[in-house]
């Protein structure tokens, strides 16, 4: 639970300064947000809105115990007569974080997907046997 806090905990931080989604649903209005987490028995599922970021753009990787996820989009539009002297214009847009992983993750098996702007992560998590030993109190 401690680690799935600290996950929670930097997309929080990561999160701060961006702009939570507004949609309808009957009539009242909920915020969703940028991002949201999955724990369950058998695998963590992670969800990353990342708008105008295409596959090429991005780059998921596990580095010693931590998830990287990186994302960077240049554009440049010129204008279409070809005229030296008018601006042209640029967009920038950059994304990264790093998560801490649980140590019960199959890092070898994790699987991200993009689809229409939404980066969905899948962390499978091994079969961690406990044994229980008692210890005689004298």
């Amino acid at each position: 639970m401690r680690t799935m806090r600290q996950m929670l905990d930097t997309m929080d931080r990561i999160f701060e300064d961006s702009m939570a989604f507004p949609t309808r649903t009957g009539t009242a209005w909920n915020i969703r947000s940028p991002w949201d987490i999955q724990d369950s028995e058998n695998e963590i599922k992670m969800r990353f809105d990342v708008p105008g970021l295409s596959k090429e753009d991005l780059k998921v990787y596990v580095e010693d115990d931590m998830l990287v996820i990186k994302g960077e989009h240049t554009q440049d539009d010129q204008n279409e007569g070809g005229d030296k002297s008018s601006w042209t214009r640029q967009n920038y847009s950059s994304y990264q974080t790093r998560i801490d992983l649980p140590d019960n993750c199959e890092k070898e098996k994790i699987k991200a997907d993009l689809k229409n702007g939404v980066l969905l992560i899948s962390i499978p998590k091994k079969t961690v046997e406990r044994k229980v030993i008692d210890v005689e109190i004298q």
